[in-house]
């Protein structure tokens, strides 16, 4: 790799800033409905299933987005991808204020999904591109660990400003903040990030997505992502009507629980970018390390299961709490296997393929929670990740990404047939 072509420079932390105030912004977006559904269903009578056709037809919306955007993010780039889709999901949270049917909060919650699926696609690619591979794994995990900031701040803003101005002000607020946001992204956001990019980074300008070495890892990563993205679609929909229905919390009880659970998930996401570095000079090679971590995550989701058995706060806390800082481990390290392997031009397009699949499973649980109970989905989302681990040690083994995608001294090699 070209040296100065990835050495870090101020404008990529500032641009790093950036991203992960968007994310902020988009994270909360999503969030946001979980949080006033108690509201929301004295406003509008919704029962359980239509609260699980608003939120699984988000997840269709983003998962049929994520498809698109992989490509278009790799032809056009982040900047004007990423502007685009944050000034659209930004004017939908406005237009929450307006709705008044499960119809109109099915619409809007779909167009918001489908505009905030640009989001993954485009901060791949700036890893990709600007981040040197030394390096992608930390800021993987500070833009994982991102999303569970407004997981923390979001309950609080509702609990503090609900009462006082009510939710429709308070989803106008949201959505102006995204409109600032935009503005700022494209006017002072990054200006050399395009298509041209990733071949002068990487140097395999003849890799395709049709390669079979390049088509092993993207379908292993899209079954691993179907396998540990649904825990994080169901809990940012469930976890406070869990805390509210199961545990008996108020409003204020289940915005600090949730809050609480996020904090511990925001640490796994910062964690699981520096552990495997930690761990290398034990175990010889990075991925080896990296694959020890995601197995040692994937099995700290396994108590999760239990939480039903139990009526102690302190107890489903934890295990909440544990679970979803191990699955940021997990998820951060996953898109690691993406960003470090394959080579950049192609990292918008795998990242869109493998999470267009991730939040396709999400939909699918997300509509499975309004007819099977909670304590079954619970279960088998447990028991998911470890299965994704297993799926990666088979068909994507560190041996084999190895000797396949990196000559002796570490450089790429086209995989063009």
């Amino acid at each position: 790799m070209a040296g100065n072509a990835l050495s870090p420079r101020p404008s990529q932390v500032l641009t790093t800033l950036l991203l992960c105030s968007i994310i902020v912004v988009a994270a909360a977006d999503r969030q946001i409905i979980a949080l006033l559904k108690p509201v929301l269903d004295q406003t509008f009578g919704w029962t359980a299933r239509d609260y699980a056709s608003i939120a699984a037809w988000t997840q269709v919306a983003a998962a049929c987005s994520l498809l698109a955007a992989g490509w278009l993010v790799d032809w056009a780039g982040p900047k004007r991808t990423l502007g685009v889709a944050l000034t659209g999901w930004s004017l939908l949270t406005v237009l929450h204020a307006f709705a008044s049917s499960v119809r109109d909060f099915v619409l809007i919650r779909a167009g918001l999904g489908a505009f905030e699926g640009a989001g993954t696609p485009s901060m791949m690619k700036f890893i990709a591109l600007a981040v040197p591979r030394s390096q992608r794994g930390k800021v993987i995990g500070i833009l994982n660990a991102t999303p569970n900031v407004a997981a923390v701040l979001t309950p609080l803003l509702v609990a503090l400003v609900l009462p006082l101005l009510g939710w429709r002000a308070l989803v106008v607020g949201l959505g102006g903040v995204g409109l600032v946001l935009a503005l700022f992204w494209q006017f002072r956001g990054p200006v050399v990030l395009g298509p041209a990019g990733p071949q002068q980074a990487d140097g395999a300008t003849t890799a395709r997505l049709r390669d079979p070495a390049v088509r092993r890892v993207v379908v292993a990563f899209s079954i691993s992502k179907v396998l540990s993205d649904a825990t994080w679609w169901l809990l940012l929909s469930w976890l406070p009507d869990i805390f509210h229905s199961h545990f008996g919390l108020s409003m204020r009880g289940m915005s600090g629980a949730s809050g609480t659970v996020y904090i511990g998930a925001g640490i796994g996401a910062f964690c699981g970018g520096i552990l495997p570095g930690l761990l290398r000079p034990y175990v010889g090679s990075q991925e080896q390390a990296r694959r020890i971590v995601m197995g040692t995550a994937a099995l700290c989701v396994v108590p999760m299961m239990f939480v039903f058995f139990t009526t102690s706060l302190a107890v489903g806390l934890f295990l909440f709490t544990v679970a979803l800082m191990a699955h940021q481990v997990f998820a951060s390290n996953l898109f690691g296997v993406v960003t470090d392997w394959l080579p950049a031009s192609l990292v918008g397009r795998a990242t869109g393929i493998g999470a267009f699949c991730g939040n396709l499973g999400g939909a699918s649980i997300l509509w499975a929670s309004g007819f099977v109970p909670m304590p079954v989905i619970l279960g088998g989302c447990s028991l998911a990740y470890v299965l994704a681990w297993s799926v990666l040690r088979v068909r994507v083994a560190p041996v084999w990404l190895e000797s396949t995608f990196c000559e002796p001294h570490g450089g790429r090699v086209a995989l063009a047939v």
